[in-house]
Order: C-alpha cells, then structure tokens, then sequence
C-alpha cells in the first residue's frame, strides 16, 4: 500500500506541479524544437554540416551549462528568498548572478570568435567538418551574450513563479528562428544562400529578440523584479561570498556533467563521423522527449525552495520531494513508451545513408528505455538537492556517475573490444542508474533540506 500510495496524487498537488511546470516545459519544448527545425533545415545539406553543427553545439553546451549554473545557483537563493518575500534580497542576487554570467559568456564568446578551429578540432580531424564547423561557431558566438542576459531574467522569473514569460519570449525567439534559418540557410527573397553560417545568423537574431521581449516584460511592464542599478549592484562581500557558496557547487556540477558529455562526445567521433551523425540526431529527437524531466525538475527545485523558505517542516518538504519524483518517474514511463513507438519517423527527415537511420533507430529506442530512470535522476538533482540547497552532494553524483563508471566503461569498450554505437551508448547510459544508486540514501535521509537564507 505504501508503494500505491506513491503514485496517488491529490488534485491540488496536481494542479500547483501543473501551473509551474508546464510552462517550463512548454519553453523548453519549444528550444528543442527550435533545435530539432534548425538541424532538419541543416539535414537538407548533408552529413559533413550535421556533424560539424553538432561538434560546435558541444561547444555551446560547455556555455550553456557554465553560465546558466551561475543563474541556477543563484536561484536556489532567490526561491528561498521568495518564499520569505523579501524583495530586496532577489534583486541583489539577482544582480550578483548577472555580473558572474556575464564575465562567464565574454569568455566563451572571446574564445570562440579566435579559436573555432582549434575547438572543432579537439573532437575530429575531418578537414571538412573543422571548416564547416568553424564558420559556423563564429557566426554564432555573439548570440552567447544575449543568451547570458535572457538566463538571468529567466532564472528570476521562474524563482519567483513567473514561469510563463520565459516560455512566452523563447516562443517569439523560436518563431523569428525559425523563419530566419530558412531565409539564411537557403537564401531567400533575394538573400543568398549561406549554409550554416545563415543557421548561426538566424540563431543569433532570434536570441536578441528574445532578449528585447523579456526587457520589455520586466521593466516597461513594472513586473516585480524590476530592478534598478543601484537595486542589482546593493550588494556586499558577504552577500556575494553567500552566493559564490551556492552557486559555485552548481557551476562545477554542471562543468562535471559538460566535460563528460564532450568525453562521450570525443567517444563517438573515435567511431567515426558517421557515429557522431547518429548522436547528433538521436539527441535532438531526445531532447523533446527529455525536457519534459527538466521542466519536472526545475519545478520540483522551485517547490522545494519556496517551502524550505516559507518555513515548512522537514517532513513536509521531504514528502512534496517524494511525490514530485515519483511523479517524474511516471511521466518518465508514459514519455518513454511514446518515445519508442514514434522513433522511426525520425529518419524521414534527415538525408544519411540508409546504416546511419538504423543506428539512429537502434540509439532512439534505447534512450526510450532509460528516459524513466533519467527521469528520476533529475528529480533528485535538479529538484530535490538544488531546490533544498545541497548542490555539493548533487555534484558528487554528477561526478561518480560520469566519471567513475559511464566514461571509463565507454573509452575501454572502443579500445578493447571494437563495439558498434549502440553498445557505446548502452554503456554511457550506466550513467543514469549510477546517480539514481548515488543519490537515493541521500534522499532517504533528509539531509538534503538546508535553509540557506
């Protein structure tokens, strides 16, 4: 009765999960799928440009999870902060997290700008695919400022339950994506054609829009985190010691899990360009089957935060945890089971060789398989440990899991015994059950609820 009862959930709950998550994942829904219309327009001009966009999106990745950890960190404040309502404290963090992301974006825009050669390189030696890769990662670096200035609305808005303005600006930045790869990429009205470099284009336009939107929402809206420059900047050396406490766990939790995923990354291309095509795709298909655990996740770590803030009981906020991943993992099941049924229609829209699509196939149904466990995994990492404030141990998780058991067993399967992709990446998703093994004790034992503010 007691496992039953896991799987019982009252309407309110139901309702409060659905108010917070559904926007998020509707935002992260439409990314993706901004990322899966981007890569079916670049489908149409081969395996060379698939496989460089893909190598160059890692290095984006390494952005990505750098600077929005940052953000995150900082939102494990911010919750807490909201739940005890006290405004000012948001806006000083909120201004800490903007100051560190963007000294985070320069960097990489900096590198990326000078360096694009030497980075798709560090994945494959195909004189084609560096070039093609290289144009690209220029062409796109700029965007990465934008993206750092939207994170850090993002991140404040959905700490303070204001989940829909995100989802509505990455809307507007899907739809201007959108038309503006097809004009760039196969160059339209008159444009010419650009290839990839018109993808990057369309990329970077779409992310200043987006940006202008969520400007436009905040501050001529008079939402709640509007925030001077004297509000941002209010800050002392304890308030950023505090942060830097929090929200450095996040940052190298999130370094752990992108520098694992570039070591997967750097296995596939030991097979080859037509194994690191496979992934690209496969990943892009998975990812709109994925943020559906995200947007869980980050709602679970919102709950959690508010709570811990409002005060709440250690059994009660352990319990709104168990619930929420118990929830997670079900969504997981249902996501996996439609995942499987609907892989084949994947390859109708990408122009490989008739092995790849069965590789891709082959990697799509696997991922269906291990999507409730992963599933499961965020609900412990994203929500329960971020949102109660123990990021160390949520970093140790990341990194046992990784590096202790998926990379080791990938690299020595290539080297020892000449395995296909699929085997490769059964091996790689030991990763999944690892930090679900990790992370269940600590679950169990409550230890993960902290106040922090």
């Amino acid at each position: 009765m007691k496992l039953l009862s896991l799987f019982s959930f009252d309407k309110k709950f139901i309702k409060n999960l659905l108010i917070l998550s559904l926007p998020l994942i509707g935002q992260n829904l439409i990314t993706s799928s901004l990322n899966f219309l981007d890569n079916i327009m670049i489908g149409h001009l081969g395996e060379t440009s698939i496989a460089a966009v893909g190598l160059a999106n890692q290095y984006y990745l390494m952005f990505f999870l750098t600077t929005s950890a940052v953000c995150v960190g900082g939102s494990v404040l911010i919750s807490q902060f909201w739940g005890k309502k006290e405004i000012f404290n948001i806006k000083k963090f909120a201004g800490i997290g903007l100051i560190l992301s963007l000294l985070s974006s320069v960097f990489f825009t900096s590198i990326a700008l000078i360096f694009p050669e030497f980075i798709i390189g560090l994945f494959d030696k195909n004189k084609d695919v560096i070039s093609t890769g290289s144009a690209y990662l220029r062409a796109v670096a700029p965007s990465y400022i934008f993206t750092c200035l939207s994170f850090n609305f993002c991140a404040t808005l959905r700490s303070t339950g204001q989940t829909s303005i995100p989802m509505k600006g990455s809307l507007i930045g899907f739809l201007f994506n959108g038309v503006l790869n097809y004009i760039f990429i196969f160059g339209k009205f008159g444009i010419e054609p650009l290839g990839v470099v018109g993808a990057a284009l369309g990329t970077t336009f779409a992310r200043l829009i987006e940006f202008l939107y969520l400007t436009y929402m905040v501050y001529f809206k008079n939402n709640i985190v509007k925030a001077s420059f004297q509000e941002l900047f209010d800050f002392d050396k304890y308030d950023v010691k505090l942060f830097i406490k929090t929200a450095l766990p996040v940052v190298v939790n999130d370094f752990i899990w992108v520098s694992g995923t570039t070591a997967y990354s750097k296995a596939y291309a030991v097979l080859g360009t037509d194994a690191i095509t496979t992934m690209q795709v496969a990943n892009i298909t998975n990812n709109l089957f994925y943020i559906f655990g995200v947007g869980l996740g980050v709602a679970s770590s919102i709950v959690i935060g508010n709570s811990i803030g409002e005060g709440d009981s250690i059994e009660s906020v352990y319990e709104k945890g168990l619930k929420m991943g118990s929830f997670s993992f079900l969504v997981g099941v249902v996501m996996g089971v439609l995942f499987f049924f609907t892989a084949p229609f994947t390859n109708v829209y990408f122009n490989v060789s008739p092995s790849i699509k069965q590789d891709i196939l082959s990697v799509l149904r696997i991922m269906a398989f291990v999507l409730p466990f992963k599933f499961l995994g965020m609900s412990y990492i994203i929500g329960a440990f971020r949102g109660g404030g123990d990021v160390l141990y949520a970093t140790v998780t990341e990194f046992i899991a990784m590096w202790f058991i998926a990379i080791p067993m990938g690299f020595v399967s290539i080297f020892l015994f000449d395995v296909n992709i699929s085997i490769l990446y059964i091996l790689i998703c030991l990763e999944e059950f690892g930090k679900i093994i990790i992370a269940y004790p600590r679950f169990l034992s409550r230890k993960w609820i902290k106040a922090l503010v």
